[in-house]
């Protein structure tokens, strides 16, 4: 409970301390994780989770392609020393994501290998995960702005979630290869919610980000557009829904089961 506690604490200093409202309103990066003890490291995963962060597993069928660019995570839960080739292989392959290596008992010597072999960041597994999801949000943001010269990035041309496919620039949704007929409204939203996977997103928000509609408190046309792409998607047909109502908040897109 005191853990919980701290947490929470931790949050509403890190909102109060920045006037610009910029934390609470960032996207948050999609976290891509793997590790020596895959149990480990998901018991730890599920902690940043915890934390608004969106996180899946390197090489699992259905990662999806929207979170190839996001920060990656490498969790030893034991010797550092054999996974440094791994860790290095990882660097090699995605020079331009940002690589954070996690460490039961960290070492100093651990720090200065894991650095040394391409790592942006070391931390201790036993550090709070506000922290740690902090810190991850700080070299996202670095990243994005090294790529872009500090222009906003460039959303993606396609997002793909196992049989589902939006395409951005065609304006076009394929759901096992065949056309969704979705108006240009519908496509903005479920871009909106596929682009923020695994993320609630409030009505307000929605309104507010999607072009062409009104913000106006009481404003339930989200509702109704939702329910439309539910039914051209066949979303809870036999199963359950993978755009989810999320009670007192707003709706959120599982990255899952489509």
């Amino acid at each position: 409970m005191a853990e919980e506690s701290s947490a929470a604490d931790l949050r509403e200093q890190h909102a109060a301390a920045d006037p610009t409202g910029v934390a609470a309103t960032e996207v948050p990066p999609h976290v891509s994780m793997l590790g020596d003890d895959a149990h480990a490291a998901r018991r730890w995963a599920t902690s940043l989770a915890d934390e608004g962060l969106a996180v899946g597993f390197l090489g699992e069928e259905n990662e999806p392609a929207a979170w190839h660019a996001g920060p990656l995570v490498l969790h030893v839960g034991g010797s550092l020393a054999a996974q440094l080739a791994r860790l290095r292989a990882l660097h090699t392959r995605h020079p331009q994501r940002p690589l954070m290596v996690v460490v039961r008992s960290l070492r100093d010597l651990d720090q200065v290998l894991a650095l040394e072999m391409g790592a942006d960041d070391v931390v201790d597994a036993s550090l709070a995960a506000p922290v740690v999801a902090a810190r991850l949000r700080a070299l996202w943001r670095r990243a994005a702005a090294a790529a872009g010269g500090g222009a906003e990035r460039e959303p993606p041309r396609e997002l793909r979630f196992g049989a589902l496919r939006l395409r951005r620039l065609e304006r076009e949704v394929l759901l096992a290869e065949a056309p969704v007929p979705l108006t240009e409204g519908e496509f903005e939203v479920l871009w909106l919610l596929a682009s923020h996977a695994g993320q609630a997103l409030s009505r307000r928000e929605i309104l507010k980000r999607v072009r062409g509609l009104d913000d106006q408190p009481l404003d339930r046309s989200i509702d109704s557009r939702v329910y439309r792409i539910r039914a051209k998607l066949g979303d809870g047909q036999g199963g359950a829904a993978r755009i989810r109502t999320v009670r007192h908040q707003g709706y959120a897109f599982s990255p899952t089961g489509w």
